[in-house]
């Protein structure tokens, strides 16, 4: 999970949420022929570089099917002060979470992720509907330092402890931020085997790209490989691949002003 910026000023949801403030997500949905939700759906992948907000998959490049609009704090929970369906700073691109995975090799329940599994948990009352302080939300994720670390042997991320030592998350309903983004990754099973299988796979291209660098003896390889990662569009996991670039990649995020 990465940082993520909301494009600012007046948008086709924030319009219509001040002209129709008790309107549900379907209403909006099926407004105008279903056009003002691609248009934002379009505007949040734009938004999020194209990735899911929970795994980093690339979303961008599927099919319209498998691009999703994700309520952080759920819809359904209609006791609030605000109407959840309709606000702007609640809603993320995300995958399918595996719906559409092998189940041969990735069976269902077990390889869900992402909003998938979270509400998941929510049907199962695992998880309240208000998740605020129980996952992070990645609008207030900070851009630097990243706070996972990422399992070579395995593919598996975990949060990083010194990282956590040093940020203070605005809603934490635990004793610590570490154990705020171990639990993160439990609720959005990021460390299911789906997950993992891609994550090698990134893994197995890096080595490839490393061999290469090595036999060519190119002292500028790794700053040439953090430009090629990271120069336009992010890459599907973003964060694997900063963690397996390391000083390199956080040294070129400084000369772009990386902030999300």
């Amino acid at each position: 999970m990465k940082k993520i910026n909301k494009s600012q000023g007046n948008n086709i949801l924030i319009d219509f949420a001040k002209i129709n403030p008790e309107a549900t997500w379907k209403i909006f949905r099926d407004s105008n022929s279903g056009h003002d939700y691609k248009t934002i759906r379009q505007r949040i992948l734009n938004d999020q570089g194209g990735l899911c907000a929970y795994c980093e998959r690339k979303v961008s490049n599927l099919a319209e099917h498998k691009q999703r609009i994700e309520h952080y704090h759920s819809k359904s929970d209609l006791g609030g002060i605000k109407n959840w369906a309709l606000d702007w700073n609640n809603i993320f691109g995300v995958c399918i979470g595996g719906n559409d995975a092998d189940q041969s090799a990735h069976p269902l329940p077990i390889n869900l992720s992402c909003d998938s599994h979270k509400d998941h948990l929510i049907q199962k009352n695992k998880l309240s509907k208000a998740c605020e302080g129980y996952l992070l939300n990645p609008l207030e994720l900070i851009a630097s330092p990243c706070l996972f670390t990422f399992e070579k042997s395995t593919g598996e991320i975990h949060p990083d402890q010194k990282a956590c030592q040093n940020w203070q998350a605005s809603s934490n309903q635990y004793s610590s931020t570490y154990e705020l983004v171990e639990k993160t990754i439990e609720i959005l099973n990021l460390n299911c085997q789906r997950l993992l299988d891609d994550r090698l796979e990134v893994l197995k291209s890096y080595n490839q790209q490393v061999k290469r660098i090595r036999e060519a003896r190119d002292t500028q390889g790794f700053i040439k490989l953090s430009k090629r990662w990271f120069h336009s569009q992010w890459p599907s996991f973003f964060t694997t691949r900063r963690i397996l670039l390391g000083n390199h990649a956080e040294n070129y995020f400084q000369q772009i002003t990386y902030d999300g």
